[in-house]
């Protein structure tokens, strides 16, 4: 069932995204720490294995600054949080080599949302993370070198939280931030 949900979204905003932007600039690969807020802890450990998809820019969204579609998704070595998103890329190169991005966007996921009827709160609370709601945003800062005109190497950043925006105020929202490297290839 996990699958198949993060696996339809994907297949789904991809094909949408596609449409509305045209051909694939990019594709990126990442190894990110995974849960990275709480080192140490037995919360949620592994990595999660991030794949993105950037297409071209398109002129509908000019006025927002010229922002590319990206559509992403992660899945966690152990067995914990996955995740699916579309969102957009805002990127500036700060001279031929280095360059930064912001995203934001939205994302689905199968982690757990509350603590079940009967368990303990805090022990359950202590033994996993709680988002509250399956809908999250998905923000992530990027700072990068390219190696050549197709190849690049970053360091990321991810954060996923519904921001008490896509819940209500009594949901939990303990959030999940990632961090860790990527390798991108570009086809423009």
């Amino acid at each position: 069932m996990r699958a198949s949900i993060l696996g339809g979204f994907l297949a789904l905003t991809m094909t949408v995204g596609a449409a509305a932007a045209g051909p694939v600039e990019e594709v990126r690969t990442a190894v990110l720490y995974h849960d990275v807020l709480h080192p140490g802890s037995d919360v949620e450990e592994g990595a999660d294995i991030e794949v993105e998809v950037v297409f071209s820019e398109w002129e509908g969204l000019k006025f927002l600054g010229r922002p590319k579609i990206n559509v992403a998704v992660a899945g966690n070595t152990d067995g914990d949080t996955n995740w699916a998103a579309a969102g957009l890329v805002w990127d500036k190169d700060f001279n031929d080599r280095w360059f930064g991005e912001l995203q934001f966007g939205y994302a689905v996921h199968d982690g757990e949302l509350e603590v079940p009827a009967g368990a303990p709160p805090q022990a359950y609370k202590d033994e996993h993370l709680l988002l509250g709601s399956r809908d999250l945003f998905r923000s992530a800062a990027v700072v990068g070198y390219r190696i050549d005109e197709d190849w690049s190497v970053a360091l990321e950043w991810v954060h996923l939280s519904h921001g008490e925006i896509l819940a209500d105020g009594l949901a939990h929202n303990q959030g999940i931030d990632a961090a860790g490297i990527r390798i991108g290839r570009r086809f423009k």
